[in-house]
Order: C-alpha cells, then structure tokens, then sequence
C-alpha cells in the first residue's frame, strides 16, 4: 500500500471515530425511546392469545336503577289480534347519560351596606356567587379539568363545550378560567410544598420543558400522600434547595444528576437507570459487559428480597456483601477501555446504590417520578407554554390535580368545593 493510501485510511478511521463519538450524543443508553432512530425487534412469545386458564375474570357491577320502564303490548303488531298474558317477563337495565341540559343562568341581587362600628363596606357572600368574573364554579372546575386532565387543547375546549351547552367562549377566556382556578389552588399548592419539606422520603426527577421558545425544567418531586410540580429555568441546586431547604434530613430517591447529592446526604440511586444503561453496554459491547450486566442484575435480586420485616442483622450482611460485589464490578470495568465510563458512573454512586438495604421503606427504583412526569412529557406534545402566567397555572394545578389522585379523590367534586370557599 503506498503511502498516500495508507494516510487517507488514517483519515478515514479517525473521521469514523469522531462521527461516533457524536452519535452517542444522540443514541445511548439514556435516549428515550421516542427519540431512538432503530427500535429492537419484539421478541415472539409462545403465550396464547387471551386470559389463562383458571382467570376469573373482572365484570362491572350492575347497577342499581334510579328510574323504571314497563313495557306493554295490547295487541300483535303483525296481525292486531289480542295478546292476552304475556308469557315471561325479561328486566333490563340500561344505563345512558342525561340530554344536554340548559345552561343555568343566575341574576345575584347584591346589596352593599356600610358598617359604621367597622368604618367599611359590607357585601354578602354566596356559596355559587365566583370571587371573578362571571363563569361559575361548575364551568370554572369543567374547564380546568378538560385542560389538564383530560388534556385537551384551547379550542377543542371551545367545541366541546359549544356542542354540550351552546357555550361560546373564546381561547382567552378559556384560558383565563384556568388563571382563576389556579388562584383559589394557591393555598393548596402552598400546603403541597410544605408536606414535601417535611416528609421524611421523596422521589425526585426533572425533564426539559419549552417556555416560549427558552428551555425551562419541570421538576416533580413525590411523596406517599403529594405531588409537587415545580417549572423553572434552571436544572441546578438552587430548585432543589427551594423545595427541601439546606439541611434535609430525609431520604431522596433519584437518578444520577450531579445535582442532587450536592443538596442531600442521603441519596438512593436509581437502579431502573442503573440496570438500562448496563443492558445498552451489553448489547453493544457483549463479552465482559455482558457479564456485569448479568452480575447487577444478581445484586439486584438480594436488593429486592430485603424488605421491612427483614431484620437488621441480614440488612447489615446483604449491604456488606452489595459493596464488595460492587466494589469488584467497578475494578472489572476499568479493566477495559469500553466500560471505562460506566465503571465512572458506578463509582460516583457507590455509597447511594444500596440505602434501600439500610432503609427497606424506600424503593429501589426512581419509578413514582417517572410516573408522575409521565403527565407533563404527554402535555408538553399538545400545548405549549408562552409566558409565566401559563407556568403558575400548569405548575399548580398539575400538583393539586396529582396529589388529589394519588390520595383516591374525585377531583371534580375536590375542585368544585375549592372554588366555592
């Protein structure tokens, strides 16, 4: 091979490398899967189609009738002869929604009196009467929830409700009745805060979020009864400070972000990230990779057999052990150039992969606040947000929505009675 040949070569390779390496930016073993250019090909199961045998199955409860129908028939309807008696009698209960009903419109009489011991105006209240505007409680909850419950955009909000009621609102109104609720939700968003302040163990995430074109960060943090929702412009300690003060004393379940254990001492790391990006690495790399993948995959086993009945003895010699075998996992990957940057992961996390050994209350996995950001990353594919206003009321409502679920609350009828205090 001539020299000039064997230079173009070296260009080449080092051309391929570097075009790699900025691949990986793209495809790795954090990459969503909406954004992954090659899906894996799913497996073919063996299993039969339909409920395994002995399944009982789920059937809806029949409901109880709030209104009845007898039917009767004098004569045939073929030839006009009588019937007589009819020879067995069949019940069936139907159930169907009411008609549209007309819109309520109320006229309040308000008188306004002066109190001389107070020196001030004096107003009677009501119950039905908004603090706002002229949309009732009804309307105001209504539209709140097709927002962001139901997640509908601004003018699908305008049809449905022009179709169900006649109701002609424009997108600013519509918008703006979702500002009230959000206002009358303060109070609640600001207990909401002060739970997770206080709560002994939260689960943490965060994923980016457009602000009117500017890249902004919704943080969700959970706990057994809330959650709360934060949107700000910046991914570093100083929203994590906000929400669990300087000198936490809890337990924070999270994934790697650098962030965090700057704030909090006490951290549980992910192993639902752990074991995916161990699995990319396997894949990619086989041969040694695939064994550690198998090997965490065996820590994480004796991870999950500790629970809280498990007594402190076996926690102390399971957490003993989870070290050492992690310990030999990271010198087995600094072995090799490929697993290099994984063993730096593994290393940087070694005191924050098996708190949940120590303390079997908390989970494993990150999995609540990747449940909880589910909502927003769905959300952010239908509707944008242009200004601070839109993030108070997303941020708001979303957490008070949130928390109202995951205690088992009728959101509607929580919304409803919110407004009307």
């Amino acid at each position: 091979m001539e020299r000039g040949e064997c230079e173009n070569c070296i260009k080449l390779q080092k051309r391929v490398e570097e075009l790699e390496k900025r691949l990986l930016a793209y495809e790795n073993a954090h990459t969503p899967p909406s954004q992954q250019r090659k899906y894996p090909k799913k497996e073919k199961s063996n299993n039969k189609i339909g409920a395994p045998k002995g399944h009982l199955g789920i059937t809806r409860e029949i409901p109880k009738p709030n209104r009845f129908k007898a039917l009767k028939l004098r004569n045939c309807p073929d030839c006009g002869k009588m019937l007589g008696r009819p020879r067995s009698i069949h019940r069936k209960i139907i159930e169907d929604i009411p008609e549209p009903q007309p819109i309520i419109i109320t006229q309040f009489t308000i008188p306004h009196y002066f109190c001389n011991c107070c020196d001030k105006d004096v107003v009677p209240r009501d119950s039905e009467l908004p603090d706002e505007g002229i949309f009732g409680h009804n309307l105001q909850a209504e539209i709140t929830l097709m927002k962001y419950e139901d997640r509908l955009p601004l003018r699908k909000i305008r049809s449905t409700l022009n179709r169900r009621y006649g109701l002609q609102l424009t997108h600013a109104t519509i918008l703006d009745i979702t500002r009230r609720a959000a206002d009358k939700l303060q109070g609640a968003y600001g207990d909401i805060k002060q739970q997770v302040k206080e709560s002994m163990q939260v689960n943490a995430d965060e994923t980016g979020i457009k602000v009117k074109g500017k890249q902004y960060w919704t943080w969700v943090f959970v706990t057994l009864t809330v959650v709360l929702f934060m949107i700000r412009p910046n991914r570093g300690q100083k929203t994590i400070k906000e929400v669990l003060d300087k000198n936490y004393k809890g337990i924070l379940t999270c994934d790697g972000w650098t962030s965090y254990p700057k704030c909090v001492k006490t951290i549980q790391r992910c192993w639902a990230h752990l074991l995916r990006e161990a699995k990319w690495y396997a894949e990619k790399y086989e041969g040694t990779a695939r064994d550690v993948y198998n090997e965490l995959c065996r820590i994480f086993k004796q991870i999950k057999k500790i629970t809280v009945n498990t007594i402190q003895g076996v926690r102390t010699r399971t957490y003993n052990w989870c070290m050492k075998e992690m310990k030999y996992i990271i010198g087995k990957c600094k072995a090799y150039t490929q697993l290099r940057s994984f063993a730096t992961t593994l290393e940087n996390g070694l005191e924050h992969w098996f708190t949940c050994v120590l303390h079997p209350e908390i989970e494993p996995t990150n999995n609540k606040a990747e449940r909880a950001l589910t909502e927003i990353v769905v959300q952010r594919k239908i509707s944008s947000l242009w200004n601070e206003k839109g993030v108070m009321i997303k941020e708001t409502v979303m957490s008070v929505l949130a928390t109202w679920r995951l205690r088992g609350l009728n959101t509607y009828s929580m919304l409803r009675q919110t407004l009307s205090f």
